[in-house]
């Protein structure tokens, strides 16, 4: 297993990498462009992130394998992607050097519990459901006064980053995010030909609801990427109309189809989704590595 680092990567390199990735399905819980451009942006950014470790297996000139890590140490956790599950138990010392104490985590897309059961050092941990919407009419919708509609969010970085901070604060495998790596990502994210919408509902003039969607202006397709309510302010009915309100949003500016995902332990949130017309297309299966 070779470790590849920012010094040491040559264009030539980048390309072979990108041809391998491009011919690999969805399976894990990043998933990197097709697109030549924007999969060397995003690559290298890994490349010249600390929290990122990227790991090769070549024979004979050919990649055969990675393996990506991500550390999160704010809580405790690392993320390991790869294409071969099996294979990871052969570089679990890499893996461990790296991550140092953090407990080790893996998603894996599509695979079925008793399948993934023969790996002996994987235990399920939970699952994540992907939800897209095809577009129709708009929703019907009464509580658009309560919410804000943010037409120039960069004016509201800090703001932004303190709700969705609060937001998510009590979510599973959420680590809060500074303000640089905030900046960086909604500017990675146009870089990409990618827009941002945020709307906010308020609550006597406080903000206590958050919803973050984007729009791809090459394909039409967008996501509603995150969307969450202040825990004080739960169980009012809010999340509903903000939703509706920014899927609104993304159909007014020309989306053809919506994508999200949800945690399958979070039954108000799927049946908010299914009620407005999401349907499930795939899934994402967590699975601490235990050996």
């Amino acid at each position: 297993m070779e470790i590849i680092k920012i010094k040491d990567i040559s264009k030539n390199q980048i390309s072979k990498i990108y041809n391998y990735f491009f011919e690999l399905p969805n399976h894990g819980f990043l998933d990197f462009s097709k697109n030549k451009k924007n999969f060397e942006k995003e690559f290298i950014d890994i490349l010249n992130n600390k929290k990122f470790r990227f790991l090769i297996e070549i024979h004979n000139e050919e990649i055969q394998n990675y393996i990506l890590i991500k550390n999160e140490n704010s809580i405790n956790r690392s993320v390991v992607m790869t294409k071969d599950v099996g294979k990871l138990k052969n570089n679990l010392t890499i893996i461990k050097e790296f991550s140092g104490s953090n407990n080790l985590e893996i998603g894996i897309r599509n695979h079925t519990r008793k399948e993934m059961n023969k790996i002996s050092f994987l235990t399920y941990l939970r699952t994540y459901n992907f939800m897209k919407l095809e577009i129709g009419n708009l929703f019907n919708s009464n509580d658009e006064d309560s919410i804000l509609k943010l037409k120039n969010y960069k004016q509201y970085y800090k703001d932004l980053l303190s709700i969705q901070n609060d937001c998510f604060a009590d979510q599973y495998g959420y680590e809060a995010n500074d303000l640089l790596e905030f900046k960086k990502e909604l500017q990675n994210l146009e870089k990409r030909g990618i827009n941002s919408y945020f709307e906010i509902t308020k609550s006597n003039d406080e903000w206590s609801g958050y919803a973050w969607t984007q729009l791809n202006e090459e394909n039409n397709e967008g996501r509603l990427s995150m969307c969450g309510i202040k825990k004080k302010f739960r169980n009012r009915g809010l999340a509903k109309p903000l939703i509706i309100s920014s899927i609104n949003n993304l159909i007014i500016n020309n989306c053809e189809v919506i994508y999200l995902e949800v945690d399958n332990q979070n039954e108000p949130a799927k049946k908010i989704y299914s009620d407005l017309g999401f349907k499930k297309y795939s899934k994402l299966d967590w699975y601490v590595i235990t050996n």
